[in-house]
């Protein structure tokens, strides 16, 4: 095995964004069927699985709650902490809690993880909220059923690359024997010219690179989502979607990479995770300021069905798309600000509608202050945004 793809401290992978790699760094027990009851100043939740069994786990969970345990609906329960129900800032120490509960139970069961920080009032309004959302965490769910997520990273490996340039780029070869035959000295302008050329060729070897480490990887997963580069070092960052009984011959592609380019690259993977890039929904807590907002900026009135809130939308994003206000500098934040409202209340109309025909009210008392899933694939795409 290569040593590229290893940190220093030996064979545990370092975390990648707060997250653990699964291992000893955690309990491995099973969770007990057990009275799950709840007290304290609202709850925190972590994630939802398929289960009808109220479970305990024993885990310290985020600001050290000392009881991991779930609230059940019809077949779909919620992890929960107590006494969490006021966090508005959230930690390092709350993200790596938030993670190591979520990988200890994703050994049991397929997880639907939820954002840091989600949180619930009482029992009673998770319940509510899991009977309202039961179609879309369901089918979120049905989607990573038997399923875990590998994070995988590659950076230049220290000065190698410029090496590799040098030996291999045809054009920066021909310049340099070039300048080396001239014998004259080289001027600031042929320098910029130089840097432009070398940076050019380590962009060619960038995409070399990541598509050839895509293409070992790829077979083994079935589906790749891009991350984002962590340093201008990074020449592949990436999350893949992988069965579970495929971890193995998956690590053993990573391994064979760390083989092939060790010496030009370096690897960190993290995994197996919950699947964080692939879940396409998230849950959030919204109150009336927000929804009421939202439907002023769509034109709506208080009660409103599907088809009224898709209609405002595809008749006012056209007006204020960013391509037709070139000149207008505030017109891509009103756009943004026209999406994030039409994404909020599809969200809103996804948990508490469910006829497409009826129309929900959207005043004080029918919003109040409610736990809403909204989908990313929701999200719209018009015109290209």
């Amino acid at each position: 095995m290569s040593r590229a793809i290893f940190e220093e401290r030996g064979d545990e992978f370092a975390p990648k964004d707060g997250r653990q790699r699964t291992g000893d760094a955690v309990d491995r027990g099973e969770p007990e069927v057990a009275e799950g009851k709840t007290k304290g100043n609202g709850l925190y939740l972590y994630g939802i699985i398929q289960d009808n069994q109220q479970r305990r786990w024993g885990l310290t969970g985020i600001r050290g709650a000392p009881v991991i345990c779930t609230v059940c609906h019809d077949g779909l329960s919620a992890i929960v902490s107590d006494g969490s129900g006021d966090i508005h800032e959230t930690t390092q120490e709350d993200l790596l809690a938030h993670n190591k509960v979520l990988e200890q139970v994703m050994k049991t069961h397929s997880v639907l993880p939820l954002r840091l920080g989600t949180v619930a009032r009482s029992e009673p309004e998770v319940r509510a909220f899991l009977q309202k959302a039961h179609r879309p965490l369901r089918h979120a769910l049905g989607q990573i059923e038997g399923r875990v997520e590998f994070d995988v990273e590659a950076e230049w490996n220290g000065n190698e690359i410029f090496r590799v340039v040098e030996e291999q780029d045809e054009e920066v070869r021909k310049y340099k024997e070039h300048a080396v035959s001239a014998g004259k000295r080289v001027g600031p302008e042929e320098q910029v010219a130089a840097g432009i050329m070398v940076a050019n060729a380590i962009a060619r070897q960038r995409a070399q690179f990541a598509k050839a480490m895509e293409a070992e990887l790829k077979p083994w997963s079935e589906r790749v989502s891009s991350l984002q580069d962590r340093t201008q070092q990074t020449v592949f960052n990436a999350a893949f979607l992988v069965q579970r009984e495929r971890t193995k011959p998956f690590e053993e592609a990573i391994y064979r990479l760390g083989d092939l380019h060790g010496r030009i690259l370096k690897f960190r993977y993290a995994g197996p995770l919950p699947c964080y890039s692939f879940v396409n929904l998230h849950v959030m807590m919204v109150e009336f300021q927000a929804v009421d907002e939202a439907r002023r900026t769509l034109g709506l009135g208080e009660h409103v069905t599907l088809s009224q809130i898709k209609q405002a939308y595809r008749k006012l994003a056209p007006q204020c798309h960013p391509d037709r206000n070139s000149t207008d500098a505030e017109a891509k934040e009103r756009f943004e600000k026209l999406a994030a409202s039409y994404q909020l209340l599809l969200g809103f109309w996804e948990t508490v509608g469910g006829d497409a025909s009826r129309a929900i009210p959207l005043t004080q008392e029918g919003v109040g202050k409610t736990l809403v899933v909204i989908s990313k694939e929701r999200r719209p795409d018009f015109l290209g945004v």
